[in-house]
C-alpha cells in the first residue's frame, strides 16, 4: 500500500498574540473581517502588498461598510494605501504595517 501525500486545504494564519492584542480588540468587526481577508490575499512574492476589490466581499458587507473598514484599519495603522486604485485606477494595493505586518511560517520571518 502506498502512502499518499494529504494536502492541506488552504488557510489563514492569525496569530494567537493578535487575538489578545487591545488594539486588535478595539477595531470594529468588519474591520477585522477585511484584515482577514487581506491576509488571504498575501502572497510570499509580494511580500507584505495586498489588494482586495470590494467586489469580493461585498456579498458579506456592503460599500460603505467596507470603506470605513479599510479606513479605520489605515487610520489604526493596521494596513497602509500604496496604490490608489478607485473608478477608473484599478485595484488599490495595501501594505501591511505595524508589529503583525511580517508573516511567519516554519520559524521564518516573510
Amino acid at each position: 500500500m502506498s502512502k499518499q501525500k494529504h494536502k492541506a486545504p488552504p488557510f489563514v494564519m492569525i496569530r494567537r498574540d493578535l487575538l489578545k492584542d487591545p488594539e486588535w480588540r478595539k477595531l470594529s468587526s468588519s474591520a477585522k473581517l477585511v484584515y482577514i481577508y487581506l491576509r488571504a490575499k498575501f502572497n510570499y512574492k509580494t511580500l507584505s502588498e495586498v489588494t482586495l476589490a470590494y467586489s469580493e466581499i461585498k456579498d458579506m458587507l456592503s460599500s460603505r461598510t467596507i470603506s470605513k473598514a479599510f479606513k479605520e484599519l489605515i487610520k489604526d495603522r493596521w494596513i497602509e494605501r500604496i496604490t490608489p486604485g478607485g473608478l477608473f485606477g484599478g485595484v488599490t494595493v495595501y501594505k501591511f504595517i505595524g508589529q503583525y505586518k511580517d508573516f511567519y511560517y516554519k520559524s521564518y520571518t516573510i
